[in-house]
């Protein structure tokens, strides 16, 4: 079997039963729940005084909020996942195939980020929807904010996604000891998409914020890998 095409059955199934998880189908209802609330709470604009009194929309305010709580979600599910099949020797069944065993952490990693990331784009929306029904007509820079705001919660779950990947190899079959390692080291990876957009550190520099988060999970994942290749299953 090419790893290109195990790589694609491994997302499917990973997607599938993703998307039919309990987790996701709170996901589903509760971030858009969420979302509106926050928009309804939030002026549209917020001035943080201790940061050099520098503006940021309700939309970045909103697309942090939901990033950084799906992102430690998705990072959770991941871990407990790869923890879960590895104690239950779920794993076994793919050495005595033609499965290299990256292909196994990435189809979690794209499953999972791809099944939240589609749930806070439906949180956004719901909230937006909000706004025009309130009879706020969205402006080129509210636009602008919206799509940096999509760019900064896939790098929040990215980030996320790629500790929950990493933490879960590295825990070696303990669920508490990979729930640990992921709140409090998945949440301190959180904030480095977060400093352009929300906490101001070098907003000029966004997009460059963007690509280093991309980058490091993109490591974790690579990490993960080498770790799950070397270790006994």
């Amino acid at each position: 079997m090419p790893a290109r095409s195990a790589l694609y059955l491994l997302f499917r199934d990973e997607l599938l039963g993703y998307a039919r998880s309990k987790v996701m189908l709170v996901l589903w209802f509760l971030m858009p729940a969420i979302a509106i609330v926050g928009y309804l709470a939030l002026p549209s604009s917020i001035t943080a005084r201790s940061g050099g009194g520098f503006s940021i929309s309700a939309t970045m305010v909103m697309s942090a909020l939901t990033s950084s709580l799906s992102g430690t979600i998705v990072a959770v599910m991941i871990a407990v996942d790869i923890v879960s099949e590895r104690n239950r020797k779920v794993f076994d069944l793919f050495v005595i195939r033609p499965v290299r065993r990256d292909s196994i952490l990435w189809s979690k990693f794209f499953a999972a980020s791809a099944c939240v990331v589609v749930a806070c784009i439906i949180s956004l929306a719901a909230g937006l929807t909000v706004d025009l029904l309130r009879g706020a007509t969205p402006s080129g820079g509210i636009l602008r904010d919206l799509g940096k705001g999509f760019v900064q919660l896939a790098g929040v779950l990215a980030i996320s996604a790629g500790g929950g990947v990493f933490f879960g190899v590295l825990s070696r079959g303990s669920i508490v000891a990979a729930v640990i390692l992921v709140i409090q080291l998945v949440g301190f990876f959180q904030y480095l998409p977060l400093l352009p957009g929300v906490l101001g550190v070098l907003p000029d520099q966004f997009w460059l914020w963007m690509l280093a988060s991309f980058a490091i999970a993109a490591l974790l994942v690579h990490g993960a890998a080498v770790m799950f290749r070397r270790a006994e299953l």
